[in-house]
């Protein structure tokens, strides 16, 4: 499975790896990620690098977009991997990595949160997009964008949605509140 990571996010220490192509070195030792991206480990020659996430520039402002949310650094922006787009109600997935940002202000309308407040990491979301990118920033803000689908964060086990923003593992029995959207939610 990939790591992604965004810029300032601690990726090792130098005494294990040295710093690779996007990585830099604090004065703590640490190595810290320069870019937006996924991490590759050289374990033969203890390397580290981050290869930047990029579109395809295929997205246009206004599609509706599904991704599955990779990174909440700070508790403030979601990173979403855009894994495809609805055209006229058809789900197309897209071939290559396509990155989105949601930013403290497209969370939700008038309420000021934390983003793992409203989403998770692991969750899938239907949000639009109000940018031209790569990375394209995304909205939640509407009724119809949200959390489409959702694992448990106890036991992984798929939530339900119980109405509202109250979603249930059948499971464990765990309730966890999500911005959901209240055009569609898989189960």
């Amino acid at each position: 499975m990939s790591e992604v990571v965004a810029p300032g996010d601690v990726i090792g220490k130098a005494e294990e790896y040295l710093p690779g192509e996007n990585v830099d070195v604090d004065k703590d030792g640490n190595l810290i990620a320069q870019v937006m991206g996924v991490v590759i480990r050289d374990n033969k020659e203890h390397v580290i690098s981050i290869k930047p996430l990029k579109g395809n520039g295929l997205l246009k402002i206004n599609d509706i977009v599904y991704g599955k949310v990779v990174a909440i650094p700070n508790d403030k922006v979601v990173i979403v991997r855009i894994l495809g787009v609805d055209d006229n109600g058809n789900k197309v997935l897209l071939k290559d990595d396509i990155t989105g940002i949601v930013p403290p202000s497209q969370l939700l309308n008038g309420k000021s949160s934390n983003a793992s407040d409203l989403v998770g990491i692991g969750d899938v979301v239907r949000a639009r997009v109000i940018s031209r990118g790569p990375p394209y920033t995304l909205t939640l803000k509407d009724a119809q964008l949200g959390v489409v689908h959702a694992r448990c964060p106890r036991c992984g086990h798929e939530l339900v949605w119980r109405g509202g923003e109250i979603l249930r593992c059948p499971n464990c029995g765990a309730t966890v509140r999500r911005k959901v959207s209240l055009s569609e939610y898989w189960v």
